[in-house]
């Protein structure tokens, strides 16, 4: 994977630095089976690496958060990241010697990203599913009612005007994403060509966080008013 190399300490006291570092030899402990971890932004037609970083004793340091909201709020909407398991990040700094994890940390002094809407990623081609998941995916829609068959997804513009498909992996992280007040599907992975091709979808964000004027301020009654949706 490609990389950026910054300074970890930079924007971070010393005593938050010390909180927030965790040794290899110690993730299995301290931290979480399921991580989100920065990224650089894709060039060139390329995705982006995992960012590396070094610390004051000039070690290298992968950079993970806990939460989407601690990932946001530390460095903006627009910030590239990966979702990881534990045991593949282990793995990816075992196989670069990168013998620390920043966890859950403000390392800058605001927010690299802050006006960056993430309907900007560039939708995804496949959908990789994680190990250990049930094949479920968490998709937006309009409100379903008891009996309906057919559901109608909610399609967001990307940068260019195009609808694209959100998706996500667990019911909390589309409430993240989304907001408390989204109605959602659930879709099997098997079924997302389907849904995509059927709903007219230009492709499929994965995890992505709206921006607040974006999403729906209270409960979705009739979808034939708009007036639920934020900044409308």
């Amino acid at each position: 994977m490609s990389s950026d190399r910054e300074d970890v300490s930079a924007g971070m006291d010393a005593a938050g630095a010390r909180r927030a570092i965790v040794r290899l030899d110690d993730a299995e402990d301290r931290l979480p089976e399921l991580l989100f971890a920065l990224v650089t932004p894709a060039e060139g037609g390329q995705p982006g690496g995992i960012e590396l970083r070094r610390t004051a004793r000039q070690e290298l340091a992968v950079v993970a958060y806990s939460a989407i909201d601690l990932l946001v709020g530390a460095c903006g909407a627009g910030q590239p990241w990966v979702q990881i398991t534990r045991d593949r990040l282990m793995a990816f700094c075992e196989d670069l010697d990168v013998g620390v994890v920043v966890l859950d940390a403000v390392l800058d002094l605001a927010p690299r990203y802050p006006e960056v809407d993430s309907r900007e990623q560039s939708p995804l081609d496949t959908l990789e599913p994680l190990e250990e998941h049930n094949g479920l995916l968490y998709v937006p829609s309009r409100p379903v009612r008891e009996g309906q068959y057919v559901v109608e997804l909610e399609l967001q513009p990307d940068r260019r005007g195009r609808p694209v498909m959100l998706a996500y992996t667990t019911p909390e992280l589309l409430v993240v994403g989304c907001g408390e007040h989204q109605p959602w599907v659930a879709i099997h992975m098997d079924h997302m060509a389907d849904a995509i091709e059927e709903s007219g979808a230009h492709g499929v964000l994965l995890n992505p966080v709206l921006a607040e004027e974006s999403r729906h301020t209270g409960p979705v009654q009739d979808w034939n008013s708009r007036s639920a949706i934020g900044g409308e």
